[in-house]
């Protein structure tokens, strides 16, 4: 039998493998892991879910995990040269298991936060004393806030994204408006301007450098809403049937129903944290 705890009314804590949160309540289910305080599902009842989920997802602990909201953090993509090269792709907390520090259910919804402490497996990848903490709510909508707190005694820089993969219903379905023109296609390199609404057609990589505070991403007669904070950018990526096939971790048609639309900082600079502050940013999905 797997061992299971109830949290709240609305949360249980399967402690069978890795750490998972179930929410179910009056607005919407949801499952976090506490192996990088992903969210991995959300759906809000009477509707189709959310977020996508690969088949092939990987759930030991092994490796990260293929779906919902990974968190990459304290970096975006390879590691920076301010880093070092040669570091685990997209940062190190999507990689650690992560302190439930409290659960509490609202007339809006269930309150999760989470949070991650350096240690010294940290420090080798990075020399910094922080606090990161996750704030998700489930509700109506789906609310997630990541804070990085310096406790150290010298300035930090970091970049991250919460790196959302959407469920559609199928790429020839969806536009998506509210990016902006600017952005920087990472499969070419080359810095390129949008020219009204996006269309899914092929292998995508771009960093939009001026969104709206809501990206609005429309799949058929359904409508996704994407409204972020305290960002700079918002990347839009789809592996399509090439990076799909190559990947081990999702089906070979698996590029077909997902779609990554995440908040992010991406700035060469990043941001940086004096000691003793901190600094938050946020996705919500509607």
């Amino acid at each position: 039998m797997t061992p299971t705890r109830t949290l709240t009314a609305h949360c249980t804590l399967s402690q069978d493998g890795l750490p998972l949160l179930t929410i179910d309540n009056e607005h919407a289910r949801a499952e976090i892991s506490l192996f990088g305080a992903h969210v991995l599902r959300y759906q809000r009842h009477g509707e189709p879910a959310s977020l996508w989920l690969s088949d092939k997802a990987i759930l030991d602990g092994s490796k990260p995990i293929r779906g919902g909201i990974p968190l990459c953090w304290p970096w975006f993509g390879p590691s920076p040269a301010r880093v070092g090269s040669g570091k685990p792709a997209h940062g190190f907390a999507r990689n650690c298991l992560w302190t439930l520090d409290g659960v509490s259910d609202h007339g809006d919804g269930t309150l999760v936060h989470l949070s991650l402490r350096d240690n010294d497996a940290s420090r080798t990848l990075w020399p910094h004393a922080f606090e990161l903490e996750l704030d998700v709510l489930v509700g109506k909508e789906l609310s997630l806030v990541l804070t990085t707190r310096n406790t150290g005694k010298s300035a930090l820089t970091y970049n991250a994204a919460l790196h959302t993969y959407l469920q559609i219903s199928a790429p020839e379905a969806v536009t998506v408006t509210g990016l902006g023109e600017p952005y920087l296609d990472k499969l070419t390199g080359r810095n390129e301007l949008q020219q009204g609404a996006l269309t899914v057609t092929a292998a995508m990589d771009r960093i939009y450098r001026q969104p709206d505070a809501m990206v609005s991403v429309q799949d058929g007669e359904r409508t996704t809403r994407v409204v972020n904070g305290n960002h700079d950018s918002v990347v839009v990526w789809t592996p399509w049937q090439e990076g799909a096939s190559a990947m081990a971790d999702m089906s070979d048609n698996g590029y077909r129903t997902m779609l990554c639309v995440e908040a992010a900082i991406t700035a060469e600079d990043g941001i940086t944290v004096p000691p003793d502050e901190e600094h938050s940013f946020s996705t919500v999905i509607i």
